[in-house]
């Protein structure tokens, strides 16, 4: 299945470009300066539901004699179900042959995909994990609003679990339906954020990274939680 431009992904919600982000995490800021034990202690919980996801793809290059070439993506996934369920972004595992879920604790597992949405770009994966994994708590993202206060979390190599402050700019609202769907945010982040979390003020899950700007500096796309969770509870209805 072919991924979309990011453009026609968001048409019904903005006329304002989008790009993927590539696919290693990175934010530098701390938000222990804020004095809130309670709140970093939240988010401290919000971090075991993180795991990286890494996909593997081997292509021919058009070389004289035909050689074979490995690639790596890597980007962030969370746990949305105890039993092994993970979230990430759909982009990161199009068209990849092998998929892998490494858990906080270091546990490479390899992992299936569950389902795939190429409009909203979010999949479901499993890992048959040794133990119950800690799932990430939901925020009600029909409550989000301008101006409200969020927090990303990181996860690339050296900078793993830094986070950056911001606030949301805007709630994107899908015409045909009213419900909000995405969230536009004042982060201007960097390469390879896609598929990280944005938390509210109790460190829940309140949308999971997707697209930055291409014309407007500090903006970026999140997919808002509650889109996730409702496709995540028709999902568990309807397998036995």
């Amino acid at each position: 299945m072919l991924m979309p431009k990011p453009s026609t992904i968001i048409n019904n919600f903005s006329r304002r470009p989008v790009l993927f982000l590539p696919l290693l995490m990175a934010f530098s800021l701390s938000i222990s300066a804020r004095g809130d034990d309670n709140l970093i202690s939240r988010i401290r919980r919000t971090e075991k539901s993180m795991v990286t996801v890494r996909t593997e793809l081997t292509r021919v290059l058009p070389t004289m004699p035909p050689k074979m070439a490995t690639y790596w993506r890597t980007a962030a996934g969370l746990v949305i179900d105890p039993n092994g369920i993970i979230v990430t972004n759909t982009h990161t595992i199009i068209d990849a042959p092998f998929i892998f879920v490494i858990l906080p604790d270091g546990t490479k597992l390899p992992a299936r995909v569950l389902y795939a949405n190429g409009v909203f770009d979010f999949s479901f994966l499993k890992v048959h994990a040794p133990h119950p994994l800690h799932r990430v708590a939901w925020a009600d993202s029909s409550r989000a609003h301008p101006d409200e206060e969020i927090i990303a979390i990181g996860n690339s190599g050296d900078r793993r679990l830094s986070m950056m402050s911001g606030r949301i700019k805007g709630v994107l609202q899908d015409r045909s339906t009213s419900a909000r769907d995405f969230l536009e945010l004042d982060l201007d982040l960097h390469h390879g954020d896609s598929g990280g979390p944005i938390l509210d003020e109790q460190g829940r899950l309140l949308g999971m990274i997707m697209a930055k700007s291409e014309s407007q500096p500090d903006s970026s796309i999140a997919i808002a939680s509650n889109k996730i969770h409702r496709q995540y509870l028709q999902y568990k209805k309807n397998v036995p």
